[in-house]
C-alpha cells in the first residue's frame, strides 16, 4: 500500500504476461501445477461431478476465476445423458450422482475429452464405496492417458473429498499431470484459472 496504486502494478504485470498469485501458498501451487497443464485450446470449461454440492462449489470457483462454463449443446447433452441415471443432471455441471460405478466416470470423462468443443475438464469426486478414491484416480488417469495417446491433451483438474484415501489418490493423479487436490474445490480451479490467464496473456487464446 505504501509503494503505490496496486491496480497500476496489476495492469503492468498482466501486460508482461505475469501470473499474479494472491498469496504465497497460491504462488507455490501455481508454480507446481501450471507447468503440468497443457495449454487450453479454447474457453469452454465443463464440470463432471459425482455430487451436486460439489458441482455448485466448483461452478462458483469457475466464475471467481474468470473462466467460462460451457453452454452444452443439445446433441452433447443427449450424449452425456446416455451414461448418467435419470435422476442425475446433464447441463453443466454434469452430475453423474454419487452411486455410480467406475464405468460411468470412465464414459463421461472420455466423452468430455473426445468432444472437440470442450476445452478443459474439472472433475468433482466425493468418496463412495461404489467407486473408492484410488479406483477413481486410476480410471481417470487411464482415460486421460488414452486420450493423450490419440493426440488429445486437454487441461484436467480434480477436486476430491472424502477420508484420507483421497490424499493418496490426489498424489497419484498429480504424478500423471492431472492437477488434483483433496478437501478443496477452490485450489484446482485456481490453478486452471492461472493457466488460462497465462494463455490469454501469451496470445494463445
Amino acid at each position: 500500500a505504501l509503494a503505490g496504486d496496486d491496480k497500476v502494478y496489476d495492469d503492468i504485470l498482466k501486460q508482461a504476461g505475469v501470473i499474479r498469485a494472491p498469496g504465497l501458498n497460491d504462488m507455490l501451487e501455481y508454480a507446481r501445477g501450471v507447468p503440468l497443464l497443457p495449454t487450453p485450446q479454447g474457453e469452454n470449461v465443463v464440470i463432471i461431478t459425482g455430487a451436486g454440492g460439489s458441482g455448485v462449489l466448483l461452478s462458483d470457483a469457475v466464475v471467481n476465476e474468470g473462466l467460462s462454463l460451457m453452454d452444452i449443446p443439445p446433441d452433447l447433452d443427449e450424449a452425456f445423458r446416455r451414461f448418467i441415471p435419470p435422476f442425475g443432471a446433464a447441463g453443466n455441471p454434469i452430475d453423474i450422482t454419487g452411486g455410480e460405478p467406475p464405468s460411468t466416470y470412465e464414459a463421461t470423462i472420455r466423452l468430455g475429452l473426445e468432444d472437440p468443443r470442450i476445452h478443459s475438464l474439472i472433475l468433482g469426486y466425493w468418496h463412495t464405496i461404489v467407486t473408492p478414491p484410488m479406483v477413481f484416480a486410476e480410471v481417470t488417469a487411464r482415460v486421460v492417458e488414452e486420450a493423450r495417446a490419440k493426440g488429445i491433451d486437454k487441461p484436467v483438474v480434480a477436486s476430491l473429498a472424502g477420508d484420507v484415501e483421497v490424499e493418496r489418490a490426489c498424489e497419484y493423479l498429480y504424478d500423471r499431470r492431472i492437477v488434483a487436490y483433496p478437501y478443496t474445490t477452490e485450489k484446482p480451479v485456481a490453478v486452471l484459472g492461472a493457466k488460462y490467464r497465462w494463455a490469454r496473456s501469451a496470445g494463445l487464446l
